[in-house]
């Protein structure tokens, strides 16, 4: 899943759920994410979702 559709099944911008994601920066490091990416790893996925409140 990319980052934009994670963005549209929140119901949001891209730029909103980057910023949403800033606090959890160096979790999602440690669980693989990079900076920079727009796919992201299922565990990445699963993490934003529980601590977003995003029903998948």
């Amino acid at each position: 899943m990319t980052k934009q559709q994670l963005a549209d099944k929140a119901g949001v911008s891209l730029n909103t759920l980057n910023r949403w994601c800033k606090p959890f920066r160096q979790e999602l490091e440690s669980l693989g994410l990079q900076p920079k990416a727009r796919l992201l790893p299922p565990v990445v996925i699963r993490y934003l979702a529980d601590r977003l409140g995003i029903d998948l």
